[in-house]
């Protein structure tokens, strides 16, 4: 061995040798085991029940322009008065 290396060596042994040893944490249990723990009291069924993502997208038959182009003209908007709602 070149004696160069040997000192670095010696260091590198010190300093791993004082590291004190990691400890593992409790993470709990795994997410199919609470899963499985409560399946059976579930309130709603996730086959029939589905909620879609707020930034989904959103699927139009016709474009919003092409619908005013086909009536002839913008659509009319209900307006709030006062009096009530008018058209």
């Amino acid at each position: 061995m070149n004696a160069k290396f040997l000192p670095s060596l010696a260091a590198a042994v010190v300093l791993t040798s004082l590291a004190h040893t990691a400890i593992a944490q409790n993470l709990g249990e795994h997410p199919a085991v609470l899963v499985a723990r409560t399946w059976s009291s579930r309130g709603l069924d996730p086959n029939t029940f589905i909620v879609l993502h707020p930034a989904g997208p959103i699927w139009l038959t016709e474009s919003p322009t092409a619908k005013e182009k086909a009536t002839h003209g913008p659509t009319a908007h209900a307006v709030k008065t006062d009096k009530g709602i008018e058209k």
